[in-house]
């Protein structure tokens, strides 16, 4: 019999009308131009259905000229023989009578047979509630999430979450409501079929249909008693096909066929029972009845899950690659052969290697965590062996050395979380010793994680057994074991069996339980003294004794009975009996068998190298997150075990390699490339790393809270010594294991930081520095620029850096100029300014106090009070902030605006600022108006500094109205005191009636707390000028004569007063007087501006 896309689509089984096959996912695609099928593959090779309800997926492959194959499934025309079963159009074979038969696929002139086989189609067997419909029900699903699979159900009936409970399911389904949802006698009358296809109100809607096999396989089991067989074989693991296979274009498509394992030795196809998902929706999607769509080149994961097995493939769209020739290259070890087999597989040229200037650079900051010095470079540079021998040579001489011993102590404490919140200072000295000791002498992994793991004593005497201090109940100890030495994320089956993977909830508790018997006391030597406490949790000893209680379980959260000790998966090599849980933990975890152990750490090392795992994230290891290169990571575990966990040599096995060294620079064939290794990836600077490498560059000495001067930032004891540039550059606050609690993107706030931030300003100017005395002692600018470039960017500059390094040296000549030619443009309009100001200057001032109506922050812990005089009180945590505040008023004309930065006791030194001295640093002062008549109206009124009682040096109140984010005004040392500053306001229409005016105030000092804490704003719209209010005794005097009886001394007099009046002038003035010191250290401040240059070039920021 021969099929038609109609007749095929009639046979379907289905499932709901969200889960009907449709017309697109049939639409066939078009295939590749020129292709030349020359032989058909069928699989299964031959067919046996037994059972109404079973089916096959069948799988036609076309192989083509060359070797490579591509899915026909449904380009194939199909004929059945026999009339035993029905085919659809993606070729799921169901049967439809019993006896024997033949499936024919044919394309163009090839063909092929499938022999078919059914039996048992009439009979009527039990149907298994765990085999045959819970599948179902997760299928249609009822057991989801988002549906009765819901924490609390939904519509007032709950199922266990994909029906991880059989027990449960079957007594919700048959005991709750009075057994309404069943009707024994009439099948078709059960309430949970008439909800499933709609024949009565269903908030999920319509799950099924009555003619579908899934609705007679559900009402045969209603019909056959509802019968619970918790005997029922369970399914062991999942098989799909194909593994791994390769699209040749976007936009095609492949089936996959999915295959269960059972406890008794059977086999079933679940293709379209099994829930199939896209690793990369930009790659791939999935439907659900298997067929997968490419959407663009690349290569994603499929995760595949069914009944609590799960399975993965990774699916490569190979794109249009004409052209592609692959090149041979030469293999330095092992990892290059499996990096280039898969780049051959994907038709990826990889890229030429690195300089060596870039090579030195990279490879000094991956193992010691700081860039080479400039005679490093040099020295390397100038040995004139060849280059992979120099390479190898350098770094067997960086693994092991004091810099890398410090540096990987300190990505080891990040993971132990050494952290005085919990551990307090001694004993987080202690804990961060023993790592480095163990890092200096190379301690085998495995030895390593053992001593942590059943580590007893004292947490300062042990350090190690700080790891139980830390972590104080069994739960919190098995899933950050499980995370940090097995990279398996465990806390997701806590309360139900894991959505992901194959973890259960029980064995959840049961690896629990090897911790429950972890006792702590206090030390006697430490008697009496505390750590940490709430009013929630009590203090701790502040240093405590480990020891083994021999007695302590854990109760299962949901059976309410004693979980005992099991492995979630079993290998051979298992402590003796008579060890304790956790050296029975301990030994099973860090054994040579462990599929997880050694294979989770090789890709860390091989992560923090490169930038990406082969795993990533690189502490996730699971079925829908596959390796990108599952030989290579394999092949390193097996080197890493062989070697007895030696992780000195897996880190020198990485960077000898050709791939640790090949360029970032691209090629045609590997620009798209970020998962195999093609091409080094730029990777930002840890926050330790960049502010050690600011400090190295520049020859200054670390200034950090807490520690000697010159300490690494590396060298930080834990994470209770910090620095706010090392807190914006993300470094983890230690209080997981997750390499998640470290960041390296670059956002706005730390890129303001190295603009003008406090580290890299005194790094840069510091008087004792290296670069600054390399300014005295090297008289040669093209030496000098030389040697800059090579301290921060371990290379010499190009022919046009030099010049510009150059250029730079002679800088501030221009600049004084410019300041001259500014300020001389600027007397040029002096008198008439002045004779306008003389005029006016005798008139009095009225100030109008503005009363505020709203008032709101960018901030939101900051709390306003208005005041009776209507002054403003802030209080709560400062941050960043922004203030806006709106004020109705009925105004003639605006020409001035008043801020009065007022004292108040209840603030920190008095205030008038938020900070802890007092004071404050208003960044932007910004006013608009509203009038009452045109809300929708908004006039910008422009303000110009006209003078402040008090201007800290650097901070004059022109800095506030400048459009300049990183200026203002700030008062320093006048702290407690009132202050105040005029501003000249110049709307850009006249403003007379009722209106809001709304004025801003910005704060943007870096450490998020020189805000105003008390203040009152005024308007007026005198024409006088602001400063007019109170004229001093040698003003008047000199004002009262007329200007045609001034001597010329009383003329000079005049001039100079004024000119300390005009904001602008002064400013101005300032500029030029900045800019002529600069001049007399022309050379020094070149210098210091071209460091600064470098360390905001991505050269530096990025390890390349």
């Amino acid at each position: 019999m021969k099929y038609t896309y109609h007749h095929q689509l009639a046979f379907l089984p289905t499932l709901a009308i969200a889960m009907l096959v449709s017309l697109q996912a049939f639409a066939l695609e078009p295939l590749p131009k020129g292709i030349k099928v020359v032989g058909l593959e069928a699989r299964p090779a031959s067919i046996e259905i037994d059972g109404r309800f079973s089916y096959r997926q069948v799988l036609i492959s076309g192989k083509l000229e060359g070797g490579d194959s591509l899915d026909l499934t449904r380009h194939a025309t199909v004929t059945t023989t026999g009339d035993v079963v029905k085919v659809s159009a993606d070729g799921q074979v169901s049967p439809v009578a019993d006896g024997s038969g033949e499936v024919v696929y044919t394309f163009g002139d090839q063909s092929i047979r499938i022999p078919t086989k059914v039996t048992g189609y009439n009979e009527v067997r039990p149907i298994s509630f765990v085999k045959d419909v819970q599948p179902v029900l997760s299928r249609m699903g009822c057991n989801q999430g988002t549906c009765h699979g819901a924490k609390d159900g939904k519509g007032g009936f709950k199922l266990s979450l994909r029906g991880y409970d059989a027990i449960y399911d079957h007594r919700a389904l048959t005991d709750d409501i009075g057994s309404r949802r069943f009707n024994r006698a009439a099948p078709d009358q059960s309430l949970m079929l008439l909800k499933a296809t709609g024949s009565v109100p269903h908030v999920g809607g319509v799950r099924t249909e009555v003619d579908s096999s899934y609705y007679e396989l559900v009402r045969t089991w209603i019909s056959q008693g509802v019968k619970l067989d918790l005997d029922a074989p369970r399914v062991t693991h999942i098989e799909v096909y194909p593994v791994n296979p390769i699209v040749p274009l976007e936009a095609m498509t492949q089936q996959i066929t999915v295959k269960a394992f059972y406890t008794d030795g059977s086999t079933r196809d679940v293709t379209r029972e099994a829930f199939i998902e896209s690793g990369n929706i930009e790659v791939i999607e999935a439907s659900p009845s298997g067929l997968l769509t490419t959407l663009r080149r690349g290569e994603a994961p499929v995760l595949v899950r069914y009944e609590g097995a799960y399975a993965a493939t990774t699916i490569i769209c190979m794109g249009d690659r004409t052209g592609f020739a692959w090149q041979s290259m030469p293999e330095y070890n092992y990892i290059d052969g499996l990096v280039d087999k898969k780049l051959q597989q994907m038709k990826i040229l990889p890229s030429e290697l690195c300089t060596d200037d870039e090579f030195v650079r990279r490879v000094y900051i991956d193992l010691t965590g700081l860039p080479p010095t400039s005679t490093q470079v040099t020295e390397f540079l100038a040995d004139t062996r060849d280059s992979k021998t120099k390479r190898e040579a350098l770094v067997d001489q960086l693994v092991g050395s004091r810099e890398y011993v410090e540096h990987w102590t300190n990505k080891w404490s990040d993971l132990l979380q050494v952290n005085r919140k919990f551990l307090g200072e001694e004993g987080s000295v202690a804990l961060r010793n023993w790592i480095k000791e163990s890092i200096a002498t190379n301690k085998p992994y495995n030895q390593f994680a053992y001593e942590v793991l059943t580590a007893s004593g004292s947490n300062v005497e042990n350090p190690p057994a700080a790891y139980y201090k830390t972590l104080r109940d069994p739960a919190s100890l098995m899933e950050n074991t499980t995370h940090l030495f097995l990279a398996v994320r465990f806390n997701c089956n806590k309360c139900h069996d894991h959505p992901f993977e194959r973890w259960t909830q029980d064995q959840y508790y049961q690896l629990s339980a090897y911790f429950a018997q972890v006792g702590r006391k206090e030390d006697p030597m430490y008697a009496g003294q505390k750590i940490g406490g709430s009013a929630v949790e009590g203090a701790a000893p502040l240093v405590e004794v480990i020891y083994d209680t021999g007695s302590g379980e854990v109760t299962h959260d949901r059976t309410q009975q004693v979980s005992p000790p099991s492995f979630p998966y079993q290998h051979g090599d298992l402590a003796k009996s008579a060890a304790s849980r956790r050296e029975e933990l301990a030994h099973w975890i860090t054994s040579k068998d462990n599929q997880y152990f050694a294979k989770s750490y090789v890709n860390r090392l091989w992560g923090y190298l490169f930038g990406v795992g082969i795993i990533e994230p690189i502490d996730d290891i699971r079925a829908g997150n596959p390796p990108t290169n599952p030989a290579l990571l394999d092949a390193m575990a097996v080197d890493f075990i062989e070697n007895k966990f030696d992780v000195q040599h897996m880190l020198r096995t990485i960077c000898k390699s050709r791939t640790y060294q090949l360029s970032i620079r691209s090629n045609k064939w590997n620009e798209d490339d970020t998962i195999n290794y093609s091409h080094a990836i730029p990777r930002r600077l840890p926050a330790e790393v960049l502010f050690d490498a600011i400090h190295q560059a520049t020859g200054a000495k670390a200034k950090l809270n807490g520690v000697p001067v010159g300490f690494r930032a590396a060298q930080l004891p834990d994470a209770g010594v910090s620095d706010p540039f090392l807190d914006d550059f993300g470094k983890p606050v230690r209080e997981s294991a997750c390499e998640c609690e470290r960041s390296s993107g670059m956002v706005l706030g730390p890129v303001l930081k190295l603009i003008n931030g406090p580290t890299v300003a005194e790094a840069i100017g510091d008087p004792v520095s290296e670069l600054n005395k390399l300014v005295a002692s090297e008289t040669d600018d093209n030496k000098l620029i030389d040697e800059i470039f090579l301290r921060f960017l371990a290379r010499k500059p190009t022919e046009s850096e030099r010049n510009l390094g150059i250029a730079a040296l002679k800088g501030p000549a221009d600049e004084v100029t410019t300041a001259k030619q500014k300020l001389a443009d600027y007397e040029a309009g002096l008198s008439a300014k002045q004779a306008a100001w003389e005029t006016a200057i005798g008139q009095p001032v009225v100030w109008q106090t503005l009363k505020p109506a709203d008032m709101t922050s960018s901030h939101a812990a900051t709390k306003f009070a208005a005041r009776e005089d209507h002054s403003v009180l802030v209080s709560g945590d400062p941050g960043q902030e922004t203030y806006m505040l709106k004020f109705p008023v009925d105004m003639s004309n605006f020409t001035g605006l008043k801020l009065e930065a007022l004292a108040d006791d209840s603030l920190p030194a008095k205030g008038p600022g938020r900070a802890q001295n007092g004071n404050f640093v208003l960044s932007e002062l910004a006013v608009t108006v509203t009038p009452d008549s045109d809300p929708a109206k908004t006039i910008a009124v422009p303000l110009t500094a006209v003078m402040a009682d008090f201007n800290q040096e650097s901070w004059h109140v022109a800095g506030a109205v400048d459009n300049n984010p990183t200026s203002g005004w700030a008062v320093s040392p006048k702290f407690g005191e009132n202050h105040y500053a005029l501003f000249k306001a110049a709307p850009a229409e006249a403003i007379q009636g009722k209106c809001t005016i709304t004025v801003t105030m910005t704060f943007n000092f870096q450490d998020q707390k020189h805000c105003l804490g008390a203040f009152r704003l005024s308007t007026t719209g005198s024409s006088t000028p602001l400063d007019a209010a109170s004229l001093p005794a040698d003003l008047a005097k000199l004002l009262a004569v007329p200007a045609a009886e001034r001597t010329e001394e009383q003329k000079q007099q005049l001039v100079a007063i004024y000119k300390s009046r005009d904001a602008d002038f002064v400013r101005l003035s300032s500029e030029l007087q900045l800019a002529e010191n600069q001049m007399k250290n022309a050379r020094m401040i070149g210098v210091q501006d071209l460091a600064w240059a470098l360390i905001n070039n991505p050269a530096f920021l990025f390890n390349r």
